[in-house]
Order: structure tokens, then C-alpha cells, then sequence
């Protein structure tokens, strides 16, 4: 008996059967290949083309100073701490959704696309993964490319491939900037598992690379990936905040707070990221590549200026400090270091335009150079233009002229006296050290401040390093250190707790600071002091007195 097949069956018939094949071409065409594959893992002439895009520059003066370019923090034979997946903790995101993908070579058919698109389907095929495009140009090693507009903290990498296919032998590398050295996070070989997750203490990171260096053992020559998770803890963000007339407006003090705080983890996480390409290097070395490569510590605080347009105090005074440093002898001997005028904090002078003005709420706050400043409420609506008592009258008002309507100033001064104990709540002490041979210092400080956008109040020390360049000296980061520590007392001079903020970690950056958060906040003279270390310096306790 003959089938019949209807007119319409007949011809998706054909189309059902190229389908078919296309789709499992892949799969099938080296099913049976058990190519062996001669791996040298530390070989450079091995890896991919991405592996050597390094900043030329940079390798180039390391190498000229017997330097070398620096292996990843967990470099180990099996990729250090490795498990079967788990559900990721509620607490962390999942970058790699955020990342743009891309791949050295892609099969016909299947996409880059899928190793982000969400799905952890393990199900082998190109309707869910990348695979290289081998026999065509595409041999192993080949990369996956993950990166990001802006850094991101990660800790944590999840990768799966395909069911029966699991890609054996691959390292995950990371990189701070487009053109830094990749470091190695992981090294895999001989993996079984379809899933596996890597974790590692957090690294700030803008590239991500997989190499996929040895596929399965019935296909060695191909690598799949059916996605890549990238985890991390979330992020600050700003709160809303608009440009009205050159001047920055928040709404409230708790959005000044919020600011801060994203301006501070900001500029931690791209100084750390740039420390972490170069962790063995001495103090002149690190030095040299920050000249090398141009490095500013300040660009996430650029970043943020240019995003609001705002022209801010912080850029005013490091033009200042810079043009200082360059023409006097830069320290306690060449007159008044701008660095030392208005508040202390480069997050503040960042929202701070170069007037010395800020809107919160419907307050408007006049900041001058003896880190007093006036508030003034003056209504809700406008930048200043609209104000009844324009702002440049506010900040030139001199000592004894009269207070004009809704306008208050606030200054460093002894708020109470009982029995000779005269507290502040306002007030700071500075100074320098200096290296034995005169090439490297540091400035401390160590303050308390009770002010605006210091709620509850803080005590605080800071450390900032400096290097002797020719004739001038030059902020230079170096592996440096703070704490405060001591006592404080509530506004009535009356008896407070003690307080120590612990010393943090040396890091390799151009500043640091150490604070502690104290309600009604003031203190007494000699009892707030501050540790500061630098590794070409010796180290100083500070003393806040007046």
C-alpha cells in the first residue's frame, strides 16, 4: 500500500527536513572528531588576538623598569573557589544584562546575543547559545566580550553551557579600561560540569573575557556558551537633581547625603580599579604609570560636573592647588594652600558650584573660603536670579554688617565654656610629613564638623599624598592609610562616647579619609586624634586642637 501525502504536507515536507539538518549541523558535524588540542595555558602565542590588546604604553614602561604586567587575584589551576550554581543571593544584580556582548567568531545560526538574553536553558542547539565558528577562521581559543559604560564592583561569575557539551578548559580575564592589560579572575581545566559558579572577593571591572580554550571531549574543537551571569552588589544612585542657573538644586538634606554617598563609592571604585592592574609595584613606579597613562582620581567627580553642567568648587580649587604646587615649595612655608579653603570633603565641592553656592530644598547655602557659610531661605521657586537678596551680596557681606531677612551664618567658633572646657563643633588641624630624603610627603587633617551635609556630624581624618616632581611637588597616589579616634562630647561640653573609626586598609590611591558619624556633636580640645600612614613616610598621630 502507498502513502499518500496530502498536497499540502508535500511541500512542508522538504522545508521540515532542511530545517532539521541546519538546525543540528553542528552538532553532528564532529560528533565523532576527538581532535587534541595542544594547550599551553601560559603561553601568550595561545590566546586569542583580545588577550594581547594591552595599553602599549604601559607594558612598554614596565618592562623597560623590569616590570611585569600583573596576574589576576585568584589564579589558581581549578579557578580557586568553584561550585555547582546556585540561586544567586537576593542582595546582588546581575550585570552581565546591562553589558554589550561580542564574540571573536559566531557559528551560522547561533548568536552572542544568547549568553545574555536572561535564560539559563542549557539545551544545546542555536536557539539557546554562542558557539565559535569553527571550520571557518574560528579556532579555539576563541573569546566572549562583556563590557560595561561604566565600572562595575563584581563578584561573583556564573557560567553555563550546553547539556553534553561542557566546555572543558576556559579562563575568565577582566579589565579596568578599554586599553588596560587583561587579568586573569579564573582558569578552568578539565571541567564536566554544564554549570559552574566562580566567586572571588569583588573586583571593579568595565571588560569581561571568557576563553573558551577546549570544548567538550566528543568536540573539543568547539566552544558553547549558553549564558553568563556577572554579580555584584547594587549600587548607590543619585537622587534628583537639577542645574537651575549654574547652581545645583536637590531637595532635601537626605538627597545631599544620597549624592555623597555615590560620589564617594564612585571615586573609591576608580581609584581601586586602577590600583588593582598594578598591585606589585613600588611607590616612583606606580608613580610613573600614573603620569604615563594620565590618570586623574577625580574623574568620577568630572564625570559627574559634566553630566549636570556645572562648573564646581572642587574643579576651581584643584586649578588652584595645581597651579600652588607647581610654583611655590608646596607646604606650610608657601603661603595658603587652596586645598585647605572651604569644606574638606571633594564631594561637597563637587555639588558646590565655584561660587560657593548650593539649593536644598528651599534653602539656598553660600559657602566661603574660611569654611564658614551663610544659609539664606530664599522661597522655592528659581535659581537665584529670582532671589529678593542675590547671592554675591550674601557672600561679601563683611564682619559687623547687618544680617539681612532669612539669612544666617554659621563659623567655626567655641560654642559653650563650663569651667575653663570650651567646645566646638566646627573645627579642624593640619599639617605635613615628609620621606627621609625629601621626595614623597603627605598632608594630613583631622577635623570635626557639625555643618551642613555633616548630619548628625562627623569626625573625620584625612590623608592626601604628594610626590616631588623636578622641582615642584605633584599629588601622587601611594599606598596610604587613616583613622580618627578619641573622644567627644555632646554641645554642652558634657561628657560623650568614645569613638574610633578603625584603621582601614593601606590602598594605593592619591586620599583617603576615615569618619565617625556622632549625634550633637562637638569636642573638646586635644581629644579627637587622627593615624595617618603612607609607605615612604613615617607614620603620625594628629591632634585636633586650636
Amino acid at each position: 500500500m502507498k502513502l499518500k501525502l496530502s498536497p499540502r504536507l508535500a511541500w512542508q515536507l522538504p522545508l521540515l527536513l532542511i530545517f532539521l539538518v541546519c538546525c543540528t549541523e553542528l552538532e553532528l558535524k564532529e560528533q565523532d572528531q576527538q581532535t587534541v588540542q595542544d594547550l599551553n595555558l601560559n603561553s601568550r602565542a595561545h590566546l586569542p588576538k583580545e588577550l594581547l590588546d594591552s595599553t602599549l604604553k604601559a607594558e612598554k614602561f614596565l618592562k623597560g623598569n623590569n616590570g611585569q604586567v600583573p596576574d589576576g587575584p585568584n589564579n589558581g589551576n581549578n579557578g580557586g573557589n568553584q561550585e555547582s550554581i546556585t540561586a544567586a543571593a537576593a542582595t546582588l544584580v546581575n550585570y552581565a544584562l546591562q553589558a554589550t556582548v561580542s564574540a571573536e567568531s559566531t557559528f551560522p545560526g547561533y548568536s552572542v546575543l544568547k549568553i545574555k538574553d536572561g535564560s539559563r536553558n542549557t539545551t544545546v542547539g542555536p536557539s539557546y547559545s554562542w558557539a565559535n565558528n569553527h571550520p571557518a577562521g574560528g579556532t579555539l581559543p576563541e573569546s566572549v566580550f562583556l563590557k560595561f559604560g561604566t565600572l562595575k564592583n563584581i563578584e561573583r561569575i556564573d557560567i553555563y553551557t550546553s547539556s553534553g557539551y561542557a566546555l572543558q578548559n576556559y579562563t575568565i580575564q577582566f579589565r579596568t579600561t578599554p586599553a588596560a592589560s587583561w587579568l586573569t579572575l579564573v582558569t578552568v581545566v578539565g571541567n564536566t560540569l554544564v554549570s559552574r559558579s566562580h566567586t572571588f572577593a569583588p573586583v571593579n571591572l568595565l571588560e569581561v573575557q571568557i576563553i573558551c580554550q577546549l570544548g567538550p571531549a566528543n568536540q573539543t574543537v568547539y566552544g558553547r556558551l549558553n549564558e553568563v551571569e556577572l554579580y555584584g552588589s547594587a549600587e548607590p544612585t543619585l537622587p534628583y537633581i537639577l542645574n537651575q542657573n549654574g547652581i545645583l538644586a536637590l531637595n532635601s538634606i537626605s538627597d545631599v547625603d544620597q549624592a555623597i554617598a555615590y560620589l564617594e563609592y564612585k571615586y573609591d571604585q576608580y581609584s581601586d580599579a586602577f590600583a588593582a592592574q598594578y598591585p606589585s609595584l613600588t611607590a616612583d613606579q606606580f608613580a610613573d604609570v600614573e603620569e604615563a597613562m594620565g590618570f586623574n582620581d577625580d574623574q568620577p567627580f568630572i564625570d559627574f560636573e559634566n553630566q549636570y553642567g556645572i562648573y564646581s568648587l572642587r574643579a576651581s580649587l584643584a586649578a588652584q592647588e595645581n597651579n600652588w604646587l607647581a610654583t611655590t615649595a608646596g607646604d606650610e612655608t608657601a603661603g595658603q594652600d587652596p586645598d585647605d579653603l572651604y569644606m574638606d570633603d571633594y564631594e561637597v565641592r563637587t555639588l558646590v558650584n565655584s561660587d560657593g553656592y548650593i539649593k536644598v530644598g528651599t534653602f539656598y547655602y553660600v559657602f566661603l573660603s574660611d569654611d564658614s557659610y551663610y544659609t539664606y531661605d530664599g522661597g522655592g521657586g528659581g535659581g537665584c536670579i529670582e532671589c529678593p537678596i542675590p547671592l554675591a551680596a550674601i557672600k561679601n557681606l563683611k564682619p559687623g554688617d547687618p544680617m539681612p531677612p532669612g539669612v544666617k551664618h554659621f563659623k567655626p567658633e567655641p560654642i559653650v565654656s563650663l569651667a575653663a572646657a570650651v567646645c566646638r563643633s566646627r573645627v579642624k588641624s593640619k599639617g605635613f610629613k615628609k620621606s627621609s630624603d625629601g621626595n614623597w610627603r603627605y598632608k594630613w587633617k583631622v577635623k570635626a564638623s557639625d555643618g551642613p551635609f555633616e548630619a548628625p556630624g562627623r569626625v573625620k581624618a584625612i590623608t592626601k599624598s604628594y610626590k616631588k616632581k623636578w622641582s615642584g611637588w605633584k599629588v601622587t597616589g601611594a599606598k596610604i592609610s587613616a583613622q580618627v579616634f578619641g573622644n567627644v562630647v555632646s554641645q554642652d561640653c558634657s561628657s560623650g562616647p568614645a569613638v574610633d573609626s578603625g584603621q582601614g586598609p593601606f590602598k594605593c590611591k592619591r586620599k583617603v579619609k576615615a569618619k565617625v558619624s556622632v549625634s550633637n556633636l562637638a569636642v573638646l580640645k586635644d581629644q579627637i586624634h587622627g593615624l595617618h600612614n603612607h609607605e615612604n613616610v613615617p607614620g603620625f598621630i594628629s591632634t585636633l586642637t586650636w
